[in-house]
């Protein structure tokens, strides 16, 4: 039995059509078939994406634990040195304050024992370029010897009276002996110096007059 449009759909054995629906059911079939895999198909866009973020994620994450890393180890370093500087400064620091403790020691000794009018480290191994003494009766004559009293602001006794020399004017005769204190922005002098001159002169004197004696005697004799 034909319909217009040229479908045949005579019933058939088994019970089956023919024509042309069965080849569109076959069609269906496939497609359906096709379908159904493509559906149970791995979504390989899907798991590309996937595996493109996990290695990114993975890549981050040992970028960042490596960063961790180097910045704990410059962190350590950088404790490390900044520890081993400020023990080397505190090691000189000792050693500079020790220098000077010593120095200081020295120099206050020294201060002392002049003011007293005595003599330091005068041992014969600490000195060079000794030298006798000659003319120390003409440097004491060019020395002047004065009175005074010092002025309120340098002194808790402006009323007693002083014995020594005015440091301008003994610069000019022992430069060696005068020296610029920077403590107080004075010159100052090391009156120690004159003990050597007046022993020496003491002993010229002593000359002179036992050429006098003896001169004296052989003229008496004559």
């Amino acid at each position: 039995m034909r319909f217009a449009g040229g479908i045949d759909i005579t019933p058939q054995p088994s019970g089956v059509t023919t024509g042309s629906y069965s080849g569109a059911a076959g069609v269906v079939d496939i497609a359906n078939s096709f379908g159904a895999q493509r559906e149970k198909a791995p979504k390989y866009d899907e798991l590309s994406s996937a595996a493109m973020q996990t290695a990114s994620a993975e890549k981050r994450a040992a970028m960042q634990a490596e960063g961790d890393v180097m910045s704990a180890g410059l962190q350590s370093l950088g404790q490390a040195k900044a520890s081993q500087m400020t023990a080397q400064a505190q090691i000189e620091a000792a050693e500079k304050q020790a220098s000077a403790s010593k120095s200081a020691g020295i120099m206050g000794a020294i201060g002392g024992i002049a003011s007293a009018g005595l003599g330091l480290l005068s041992d014969e191994t600490t000195k060079d370029n000794v030298k006798h003494i000659d003319s120390a009766l003409e440097t004491l004559r060019n020395l002047r010897p004065v009175t005074f009293n010092y002025k309120q602001e340098y002194s808790d006794s402006p009323e007693r009276m002083h014995h020594g020399f005015i440091a301008q004017e003994f610069q000019k005769v022992l430069p060696d002996a005068t020296y610029y204190d920077e403590s107080i922005g004075k010159l100052a002098i090391d009156t120690g110096d004159i003990i050597g001159l007046l022993v020496r002169a003491n002993q010229e004197l002593e000359t002179r007059i036992t050429r006098l004696e003896v001169t004296k005697a052989l003229a008496g004799v004559n």
